[in-house]
């Protein structure tokens, strides 16, 4: 099992650079960067926003992370196999895979360095909205490996931030796994963001535990996280009379019932805010939730969002570069893939900007269809027309984000 986060004495790093690196700044690079007809220029750009300048073996790194994310944008497929033969080093086709393997084992492959400084812009961007809207859930990934993940929801879609990943095919994560990654997480926003900023975390039935409530409340945050029909309640914290979740219904002709004040489980965890929520045209069954906010409409117009982490997910795997096919099995591995994979897409969802306003967005996607085309599907679309026609990558758009 390998976490996406090392221990507190890296910390540092992502605090140093939050304060160093600008969004527009990224953006700039960006734009001189991530040509990628010529990959060496994305190795300059990942240089940059080093705290100091990388040299040996830190340099070579960065250098395969950046011919890494360029092979899995232009092959669009995570093998070890398709990414050595995208790369643009000069060298044998088995020794691009031997070095794209090296790089994946390595112990010093390390998503604070390889990824915290590229997505803190973002984060800190974003916060100055006042808010910010994380999602967690797992998800297979390679040969009979799970990870789990909680991730920022932007425009209909999920931005990674942290993740661990276990072996195991299936099935939940253990609720320590829960609470160390919303702990990790809590501590990654505690050194990037610099306002005020309400965090409110959404999860499915998988993560309705005790714990990770109390977790989301002692770093300040809210949440709405979706709870089994079995779960019980009670208005007392003693549990007297309690009963089912599926035993509440809303008066006639109503699809929400909001039960402030209510204690859940055996152990009478609380008091929680409870949300019977039925809308038969977007749900089947009726949806009980567990909150902390106070108005019910609310709370699920927020869960709502939840689905979107599964969007990435899609993004990674069947949309875009199918990391559900790769054979690797070591879990270590694979985390670190994820951080290849997370720098890909954000790549594209960054163009995105750009390409839905170029006067060639009909050579790589039809006009009429464009508006039913996600963010990362265009623009993975777009950089990879670009690619092919030996077009510049600009990004010219810095004012739009969020």
């Amino acid at each position: 099992m390998k976490k996406s986060l090392p221990g507190p004495h890296k910390q540092c790093l992502a605090r140093s650079l939050a304060k160093k690196i600008g969004f527009s700044q990224i953006l700039q690079s960006l734009q001189k960067t991530l040509q990628l007809d010529d990959l060496q220029r994305c190795k300059k750009w990942l240089i940059k926003h080093q705290p100091s300048a990388p040299q040996g073996n830190a340099l070579r790194r960065l250098d395969t992370l950046a011919s890494m994310a360029g092979a899995l944008i232009k092959g669009g497929q995570a093998s070890l196999q398709s990414i050595g033969k995208h790369m643009d080093d000069d060298i044998d086709l088995e020794s691009r895979v031997k070095k794209a393997k090296r790089w994946l084992k390595n112990k010093w492959t390390d998503s604070a360095v390889h990824f915290i400084p590229y997505l803190s812009p973002m984060l800190r961007s974003v916060s100055n909205s006042g808010e910010l809207v994380l999602a967690i859930d797992g998800s297979s990934i390679g040969k009979g490996c799970m990870a789990l993940m909680v991730s920022l929801i932007w425009r209909r879609r999920a931005i990674p931030i942290c993740w661990i990943v276990r072996q195991a095919p299936k099935g939940h994560f253990p609720q320590q796994m829960h609470l160390d990654i919303v702990n990790q997480v809590a501590m990654l926003l505690d050194t990037i963001i610099e306002c005020p900023c309400q965090v409110i975390l959404l999860g499915d039935a998988e993560f309705d535990g005790n714990e990770l409530q109390q977790a989301c409340l002692s770093h300040g945050w809210d949440y709405v996280l979706k709870t089994g029909k079995d779960a019980l309640l009670a208005d007392n914290p003693q549990m007297l009379d309690a009963c089912p979740f599926c035993h509440i219904a809303p008066a006639d002709g109503k699809n929400s019932l909001f039960l402030p004040q209510m204690y859940v489980t055996k152990q009478a965890f609380g008091p929680v805010n409870v949300l019977y929520w039925h809308d038969k045209t977007r749900y089947e069954r009726p949806l009980y939730l567990l909150t902390s906010l106070e108005y019910g409409p609310q709370a699920e117009a927020y869960y709502r969002k939840r689905y979107h982490i599964e969007t990435f997910f899609g993004d990674i795997k069947s949309r875009g570069f199918h990391i559900e096919d790769t054979r690797i099995s070591q879990p270590d591995m694979l985390s670190n893939l994820l951080i290849v994979a997370s720098l890909a897409f954000i790549a594209c969802i960054l163009f995105e900007f750009d390409a839905r306003r170029s006067p060639h967005l009909g050579k790589f996607c039809r006009k009429d269809r464009a508006a039913d085309l996600s963010v990362f599907q265009i623009g993975l679309r777009a950089i990879r027309y670009y690619i092919r026609k030996g077009l510049a990558i600009s990004f010219q758009f810095s004012k739009n984000f969020p």
